[in-house]
């Protein structure tokens, strides 16, 4: 919980970027460009692999993953247009690292492109990953109508994953673990529905189609599940289940985890997860379920923590264990929009989040940041360690069972959280100083 002795929401709001000097640093912005250089192809060359997370163990460069199979490709551009949007903020962040905003963006575009042919269809549910993040951000900042259709064919994507019977989109056609049945293959798909909780994360995209186009089926498919999703995946006391095997008329089935220690545990991530795609959907439509649901979330996360400040990767794996840098921020961000959604009823409650929110990112910073990258005369130093990574101490996936058991690296989508609950937080100093 937040320390009594902490300096105020206000306080910290109006003073930034003095007041948070450790998220606001060249170095950041150093690492994000100097790695969208060196995994750059030539100019006529495709990129076919985009960066994804550090090798446990190391070495500590990034590992990028194949485009066509991923579900990550839309964090690193994304970062790139966090840096732009930072420029748009705080002008001259960009210059003060040694670049040109018109390079940064060329450089989005370079790699949103190369995977710009999987808007439609879809390999899964990630669509709001894929394209909200670097297509919508390119939209938003620079007025780009070309990537209306992007948006909207990702969208048509959701909607084609969508079943009537079962109110989700699918998230995955198949589920394997090792050593274990394979019951949910993707040739028996008609006998099991998987939907996880990071699906609440690619609500959004729907939301923003449905005003872009004016046509409300989105938002109805997007409030549709996120209703079904409280009913799912969400336990009693405020937890929540990763992977949900829906039956085909919409009733819950097998409830269980995939990337979590295990059925009945608490995957940090997949809590954070619900967090901010619960208080989206509130921000989208008003609605006080979805904030409510986001709030039991965020308490039950709050309460969970442990004394660094840090989420372990899961809440109730054995202890030690490796933390979840990635958690701790997607829930810090989460908890900046449940400051907006309360801070006009409730202002008590709004400052308890946010600065909840700000502590994240504090004990995030001391306990798991690298040591500052440079640049001079053109050559990047990265530091002690050599770390591509904003953050350390990430986990992708502990599971016993996985087939890709990664623990403890570096991994793009917590620097990407990372970036944005700083942006973010100068957009709220922004409204702060007009209220």
């Amino acid at each position: 919980m937040p320390s009594a002795s902490a300096p105020s929401v206000t306080a910290r709001l109006a003073g930034l970027p003095a007041s948070a000097p450790d998220i606001f640093t060249p170095s950041d912005v150093i690492r994000i460009v100097e790695v969208a250089k060196k995994y750059n192809e030539p100019d006529g060359t495709p990129i076919t692999r985009i960066p994804e997370y550090t090798t446990p163990g190391g070495p500590n460069s990034y590992h990028s993953s194949k485009i066509d199979v991923a579900w990550t490709q839309g964090f690193f551009p994304g970062l790139l247009w966090l840096l732009v949007e930072r420029e748009r903020l705080v002008p001259g962040t960009l210059a003060a690292a040694g670049y040109t905003e018109e390079e940064v963006v060329a450089l989005a575009r370079r790699w949103q492109g190369s995977f710009r042919h999987m808007a439609r269809h879809a390999i899964n549910h990630d669509q709001g990953f894929r394209f909200q993040l670097p297509f919508g951000r390119d939209l938003a900042l620079t007025g780009d109508k070309s990537t209306v259709a992007v948006l909207v064919e990702a969208a048509d994507s959701l909607v084609d994953r969508y079943d009537d019977a079962v109110g989700c989109i699918r998230s995955w056609d198949q589920m394997r673990k090792v050593g274990l049945p394979d019951i949910y293959r993707r040739d028996n798909n008609h006998e099991h529905y998987l939907v996880i909780i990071d699906n609440m994360m690619n609500l959004d995209l729907l939301y923003e189609v449905a005003l872009l186009t004016g046509e409300e089926r989105y938002a109805a498919i997007a409030s549709t599940q996120a209703e079904k999703m409280i009913k799912g995946h969400i336990r009693p006391d405020g937890t929540t289940y990763h992977v949900v095997d829906y039956t085909r008329t919409g009733d819950v089935g097998k409830q269980m985890t995939h990337q979590g220690y295990a059925d009945e545990s608490c995957w940090s991530r997949g809590q954070a997860w619900g967090i901010y795609g619960y208080a989206q959907c509130a921000l989208r439509t008003g609605r006080k379920d979805f904030l409510d649901t986001s709030r039991r979330l965020a308490d039950a996360f709050i309460a969970r923590l442990p004394e660094s400040g840090v989420p372990w990767w899961d809440f109730d794996a054995p202890k030690p264990c490796p933390y979840d840098a990635s958690a701790g921020t997607i829930a810090a961000r989460g908890f900046q929009m449940l400051y907006e959604l309360l801070l006009p009823s409730d202002p008590a409650a709004a400052e308890y989040y946010l600065s909840a929110g700000f502590k994240l990112i504090d004990d995030t910073v001391r306990e798991c940041a690298s040591p500052a990258a440079s640049l001079k005369n053109g050559a990047v130093s990265w530091g002690e360690g050599a770390w591509e990574t904003i953050l350390q101490h990430s986990t992708i996936n502990g599971n016993q069972y996985s087939n890709r058991r990664l623990l403890d690296h570096g991994l793009v989508y917590a620097d990407y959280y990372y970036v944005e609950f700083a942006n973010e937080a100068l957009k709220l100093k922004a409204k702060l100083a007009k209220a």
